[in-house]
Order: structure tokens, then sequence, then C-alpha cells
């Protein structure tokens, strides 16, 4: 996964530094960290590499013409602007930027940002599920997963098209799978739901559109609210 982090800010390059290591190493997304001081620089990345994510600090010298290019360039990258002045958070409509993050950014925010860019990646690998039914295996598409329900040592696939899928199996071997596609929340010891059919979250149960109410335990709910919040809000923004 490769992150290009425009800036001339050293503690910004050095606290996503720290982030990436935190996060660890994936050899299967194994994470390239490009720091880029000027559009020059800018422009030659794009011309000769394929980035999955731009943070740029709008308080660089040329950060907006770098938006702009990178916008204009229509490389499908996940742009965030940062900056002291949100004022400047307005332009991130024009540049079609994912987030506008106000500097100083906490290391926490940044983590969860390429978190989330990380999972993203990772579920354009997850094209299909595959579960064992009556002892032939079947392929899942995960946007036509409604909720997955856990049932002693059984799962069940609640479909969008109404139909129930039920298998042997557990959370523990199919919760890995569906972390690592963000529209899956697990709000329950036994329920992992698909955000993009939630039509509304009350304090302790999220709202489907089919009507049905997916219950939410104690323990998940203050993580629930935020990812919630935060998974509507990106949803949002990135389709205006």
């Amino acid at each position: 996964m490769k992150i290009a982090v425009y800036t001339d800010d050293g503690f910004l390059h050095e606290s996503m530094e720290a982030v990436l290591n935190n996060l660890g190493n994936d050899p299967e997304l194994p994470f390239k960290l490009i720091i880029l001081q000027n559009l020059k620089q800018m422009t030659e990345v794009l011309s000769v590499s394929d980035l999955n994510m731009a943070l740029i600090d709008l308080g660089t010298p040329k950060g907006k013409e770098a938006a702009e290019f990178l916008y204009l360039n229509d490389s499908g990258c996940s742009c965030y602007l940062l900056d002291k002045d949100e004022t400047h958070g307005l332009f991130g409509y024009q540049v079609k930027a994912k987030d506008f993050l106000i500097k100083p950014v906490e290391k926490g925010k940044l983590l969860r940002i390429v978190s989330e860019e990380v999972k993203r990646q990772q579920e354009n690998v997850v094209k299909e599920i595959k579960v064992k039914v009556e002892g032939l295996w079947k392929a899942i598409v995960p946007a036509s997963i409604l909720y997955v329900e856990s049932m002693g040592h059984n799962l069940i696939f609640h479909m969008v098209s109404g139909r129930d899928i039920k298998f042997v199996a557990t959370f523990k071997e199919y919760y890995p799978i569906l972390n690592m596609i963000p529209r899956f929340l697990r709000c329950h010891q036994s329920y992992i739901l698909n955000l993009d059919y939630v039509s509304n979250m009350r304090s302790d149960v999220f709202l489907l559109g089919s009507g049905e109410e997916i219950n939410i335990s104690r323990q998940y709910r203050k993580e629930c609210r935020q990812y919630y919040i935060e998974y509507m809000m990106k949803k949002y923004y990135e389709n205006t």
C-alpha cells in the first residue's frame, strides 16, 4: 500500500511513520511511505507510481495545487487534506477529498484513517467469501449479506434477497475476513451487520431498511456509535 504525505512538517512525517509502525507490515499489503515536499515531486511520483492514499498539508507551498493535480489526474487515490485553518475545509469538496483534518492531527486520528484505508484495500482483495453448505462450497459476494448471526455451532448469513444461508462455523473463523471489509461492523456477540443496509441507529439497536432490528451489546455501544457516524459521514462525503 503506497501512501504519500505532501508536507514540510517534520512532526507529521514522524507521526505517519509511528502510525505505520503501530500497524505492522502485512506481507500481503506492505506499506510504502513516500514523503513529498513540492509539486514537482508529486507529479513525478504520480507518473511512475500508483498511490493508494495521499495526505496533503495545505500549509506546505503549492499544497492546493498538489491536491488539484491529484484530483485532475483521476488516479483513484484516496485524498485527505490537512491545515491549521479550518476555513480551507471547503476546498476539500472541490477536489473530492475524503476528509479534512485540522492540524496538529492526533496520532490516534491518523491511525484510524490509515486503518480504514487498509481495510478498503483489503476489501478489494476479498471479492467473495466461501462457505461450506451441506458438503458443497459456495461463493458469496460480501455486498449481498445483510447481516451475520451466530447461533450455537452455526453461522447464518442473512442475505439481502431474504434468503438465509446456514452452515457449521464460528465467528472465530469468519470474523477476521469480515473485519477486513469496512462495511461490516460487529455490534453484538451474535451479530455482525452490513452498515450499507442500516437506516438508523438508536442507543441499543440498529434499524435495517428491511425493518429488522439488530441489538447492540452494551460493551459495543460506544465503539459502534463512533464507527457508524464516521462510516456514514465518509459515505456521504464520497457521494457529494
